[in-house]
């Protein structure tokens, strides 16, 4: 071998070995920063999902929708390790309230649930006004079927849906024009019994119910302008979550709604044209 080309193999040695140390150094602090992460946000914490639709719900035995999504990217972002606990409504809020839970997913902000938990807002919720033809025209929003003394009218009970039409609701149960329904399924079921003739609902709920054929296909679907978009979040228990593992969740969520990453998760389970006709109504893009 020629001595030039040697001289100059001796002398990239050094260099090569400082490159792979430098590599191997930059892999121990990335792998150490990963197991700080995970370290830093203690035992895994846990998570309620309740079944809301393409919101959230279980597919032999396994966590689909909206929700799963997010809480997996949240937890791929943060490092901090999120299980996911199918648990009905009532019962994560009870479980929430005495500190047996770490976070509540689909919620809607409020002064009660403020006292102990940190409110993460990433997306909305909107209350429709499902019709059967029966109902005939004329019936433009939920204050309409006042006039139809002759329809009837449900919802789950327990839901609010916020300002005037709390009061509608509250109005026509008064009159005995109002059934009230344990759950979703079961308001489907009698709308597609035709035992009612018109519905408030979550546009998740019924996106999810008309895709498994539990509604009917001639069901109409309006916009009800006294429900405009309601805020979603989840709600991170204050009890107990560590402050700085409660600011890196905020953080990484926050991050996740402005990089679009929200709003594109719900164009995948809501639909595009559904999605888009919810932020557009929330003044989003």
């Amino acid at each position: 071998m020629p001595q030039r080309t040697m001289a100059r193999m001796l002398s990239l040695r050094p260099a090569l070995r400082r490159r792979r140390l430098l590599s191997g150094l930059l892999l121990a602090l990335g792998l150490a920063a990963g197991a700080q992460a995970a370290d830093d946000c203690g035992r895994p914490l846990r998570v309620a999902m309740s079944d809301l639709g393409v919101g959230g719900y279980l597919e032999q035995g396994q966590p689909r929708g909206l929700i799963p999504d997010l809480i997996q990217e949240l937890q791929s972002r943060s490092g901090c390790r999120l299980q996911i606990v199918p648990l009905p409504r009532a019962r994560a809020l009870l479980e929430f309230e005495r500190g047996e839970l770490d976070l509540i997913t689909s919620a809607l902000k409020t002064p009660e649930r403020d006292q102990y938990g940190r409110y993460l807002p990433y997306g909305y919720t909107q209350q429709d006004l499902l019709l059967l033809p029966e109902a005939g025209p004329g019936i433009k929003r939920f204050t309409d079927l006042r006039l139809r003394p002759d329809l009837r009218v449900g919802v789950v009970r327990g839901i609010r849906a916020g300002g005037r039409l709390d009061a509608e609701i509250d109005a026509l149960a008064e009159r005995g024009r109002l059934e009230y329904s344990p759950d979703f399924n079961n308001l489907a079921a009698k709308l597609s019994a035709r035992r009612l003739q018109a519905a408030l609902m979550p546009n998740a709920l019924h996106i999810k119910l008309r895709r498994d054929g539990l509604l009917p296909a001639d069901l109409v679907v309006q916009t009800e302008p006294d429900a405009p978009p309601q805020q979603l979040g989840l709600y991170v228990n204050r009890r107990t979550t560590p402050a700085p593992v409660l600011a890196r969740l905020e953080k990484e969520l926050a991050a996740m709604v402005a990089s679009g990453w929200v709003r594109q998760a719900y164009g995948h389970h809501f639909g595009e044209d559904e999605a888009r006709r919810l932020f557009r109504a929330a003044g989003q893009p």
